[in-house]
C-alpha cells in the first residue's frame, strides 16, 4: 500500500509534528510513504529516510500561476506513483488534491483531515474548502466536537482519531526539576492567549515571588508579550525559551504545565506535557482539552481568558506537592490511551477501508 500526505511544510507546528510521526510509524508497518510539501525548507521534524519527500511548491509572483503549478505537480505525482490514499493534512490542501486528481487516470482516494479548530479558518478559505468537501472519500477528525462542525455528508464518511501521545520514559527527579517553575509550550500567537497567562502569572507572583514562567515557542506575538510582561513588572520572572526540538526533555524540568489557548484542534503540546508527567492546567477551549483532562483527576480545566481562575489553580498546584504528584501519575496514563500503536492502527484500518471502497 502507498500512502501520501499533502501538507504545507515540516516547519514547527502540531499538524507537521503529527505528519512526521505518522509517516515514520507507517514505514515501520511496511507502508510506502510520500510527503508532498509546498515548502521543503528548514524542517523542524525528522522523518525516516525511507519516506520520500517531494517538493511540489511552485514559485511565481502570480498567485494563479503558483496554484496551477501546484495542482499540476500533484497530478504528475499521482500519475507517476499511483498512491492508494492521499491524506490532506491541512484542510486548505483539499482543493489542490481534488483538482490534481482530475486527469491523473488514477483511483487515488482523498482523505481530508481537520487539524485545527474549524471556526479558526478565515471565511473566504472556509468557503473554498467547503466547495470541495463532497469530493473527499473520507475525513479524519481529531475530536467529536470538530466533526459536529462539518456538513452531515462529511460527518457520515468521517472518523474521529486522536493524536499520538509520545512514549516517554519519565525521569523527573528532585535534582533535575526547576523549583517553583511553571512552563508552557506553543506558538507565540494571539490564538494561544499568552496575554491571559502572563496576567495570571503576575497574580501568582504577588503570593509566590520566587516563581518563574518558562515559555517555549516562537512567533509573531513575542514583542507584544515581552512588552506586556515589562508593563506588569514581571519580565524578569519570565523566560522566553524559544523553539526546542527536544521538548520532551525540556518538559521534565518542570512539575507544572499551563496551556491558555483560546481555540485548538487537539493540542499536541498538552498531550506531550501529560505524557511527560506534568501536572497540567488548561483552558477549557474548543476543541481537545476536555477530551484529555478530567478536571480535578488528572489536571485542571479553567474557563477561557479567565486570568483569576488560572492564577488560583497555578497557586494551588505550586503549594500542593501531593496533588502535583497525583496529577502526574494520572496524566502519564495518556501514553496508553493515545499510544502510537492504537492511533496508527486506526489510521491504517481507515485508509484501507477507504481505499477498498467504490
Amino acid at each position: 500500500m502507498r500512502i501520501a500526505f499533502l501538507t504545507f511544510s515540516l516547519q514547527g507546528g502540531g499538524a507537521e509534528r503529527m505528519v512526521s510521526r505518522l509517516a515514520n510509524a507507517f514505514v515501520r508497518h511496511g507502508i510506502q510513504v510520500d510527503l508532498l510539501l509546498f515548502n521543503t525548507e528548514n524542517p523542524s521534524y525528522t522523518v525516516n529516510p525511507s519516506v520520500q519527500i517531494i517538493d511540489i511548491g511552485k514559485k511565481s509572483k502570480f498567485a494563479i500561476k503558483r496554484t496551477l503549478g501546484n495542482i499540476k505537480a500533484i497530478r504528475s505525482y499521482m500519475r507517476a506513483y499511483r498512491p492508494d490514499v492521499m491524506f490532506c493534512f491541512i484542510v486548505t490542501m483539499i482543493p489542490f488534491a481534488v483538482l490534481g486528481r482530475i486527469g491523473s487516470k488514477t483511483h487515488c482516494k482523498i482523505i481530508g483531515a481537520e487539524r485545527a479548530n474549524p471556526h479558526a479558518l478565515a471565511k473566504n478559505r472556509r468557503f473554498a474548502v467547503n466547495r470541495f468537501l463532497r469530493f473527499c472519500d473520507g475525513f479524519v477528525f481529531q475530536t467529536a466536537g470538530a466533526q459536529s462542525c462539518y456538513p452531515k455528508y462529511t460527518q457520515k464518511r468521517g472518523i474521529v482519531i486522536g493524536n499520538i501521545a509520545p512514549r516517554i520514559e519519565v525521569q523527573r527527579t528532585d535534582s533535575n526539576v526547576i523549583k517553583n517553575a511553571i512552563c508552557s509550550v506553543g506558538r507565540l500567537h494571539p490564538h494561544k492567549d499568552y496575554e491571559t497567562l502572563i496576567k495570571a502569572f503576575s497574580i501568582v507572583l504577588q503570593y509566590e515571588p520566587d516563581a518563574t514562567l518558562h515559555i517555549y515557542g516562537q512567533g509573531i506575538s513575542k514583542q507584544n508579550l515581552e512588552k506586556q510582561a515589562q508593563e506588569l513588572g514581571v519580565f524578569k520572572s519570565i523566560v522566553f525559551e524559544g523553539f526546542s526540538k527536544t521538548i520532551d526533555v525540556e518538559l521534565q524540568k518542570y512539575e507544572i504545565f499551563v496551556f491558555s489557548s483560546k481555540a485548538e484542534g487537539m493540542p499536541n503540546a498538552l498531550i506531550e506535557a501529560m505524557a511527560c508527567g506534568c501536572a497540567c492546567v488548561s483552558s477549557d477551549c474548543d476543541f481537545g482539552p476536555r477530551e484529555l483532562i478530567k478536571d480535578g483527576e488528572n489536571g485542571f480545566l479553567v474557563p477561557v481568558a479567565d486570568s483569576k481562575t488560572l492564577a488560583d489553580k497555578l497557586l494551588y498546584l505550586l503549594r500542593n506537592s501531593s496533588l502535583r504528584k497525583k496529577f502526574s501519575r494520572e496524566a502519564i496514563k495518556i501514553q496508553e490511551t493515545y499510544s502510537e500503536e492504537k492511533i496508527v492502527t486506526l489510521y491504517l484500518d481507515y485508509a484501507r477501508e477507504i481505499s477498498d471502497s467504490k
